[in-house]
């Protein structure tokens, strides 16, 4: 990506989770740089529908790049892929807020403290109108397994964990 589309930001598809990217990771690093995509799905079984979404997600954390229709992963992709699991976590933090609704979820819970289940839903619907039931189940999966946030015990509030630092610096 050039430093134009560096600050765009990618609408999770609603099916995609970590363990897609994360296997979609697994992979690369198994077979070596420069994989055709093709290949790819083939050798992981993945849902034809799946993978390209994957790799757009993977894309989007800095995970993988694409060159003349092959994979190959990033430095930050072949960290993640060798990392532990709370190196990954960290790792995909850093870049989460490429991705919405995640961006913007962790900014209104940078504004007000907390969301309550509704205004997590609005948030969801804006971005998912027909499908929102599955994207906001999916959205709280990326939030919780990146430690950003977390729905209360009551299913009543959206609350933070750890939020990556603002452009200034500061974290909620």
């Amino acid at each position: 990506m050039d430093q134009s589309d560096s600050s765009r930001k990618l609408l999770l598809p609603p099916d995609v989770t970590p363990d897609h990217v994360l296997g979609l990771l697994e992979l690369l690093r198994s077979l070596g740089s420069g994989i055709d995509s093709m290949y790819v799905g083939d050798a992981i079984g993945e849902d034809v529908q799946i993978l390209p979404h994957a790799i757009d997600v993977a894309e989007a954390l800095e995970l993988v790049t694409q060159k003349e229709g092959n994979l190959e992963l990033t430095e930050r992709g072949k960290r993640v892929a060798a990392g532990n699991p709370k190196t990954v976590k960290n790792l995909l933090r850093e870049v989460a807020l490429k991705l919405e609704p995640i961006a913007e979820v962790v900014e209104e819970l940078r504004r007000k403290g907390e969301l309550s289940v509704e205004e997590f839903e609005s948030i969801i619907q804006k971005h998912y109108p027909s499908n929102y039931e599955e994207a906001m189940q999916n959205v709280l999966v990326w939030g919780a397994y990146l430690g950003l946030f977390k729905m209360d015990e009551d299913d009543e509030k959206i609350l933070p964990l750890k939020l990556p630092p603002t452009k200034m610096g500061k974290t909620a």
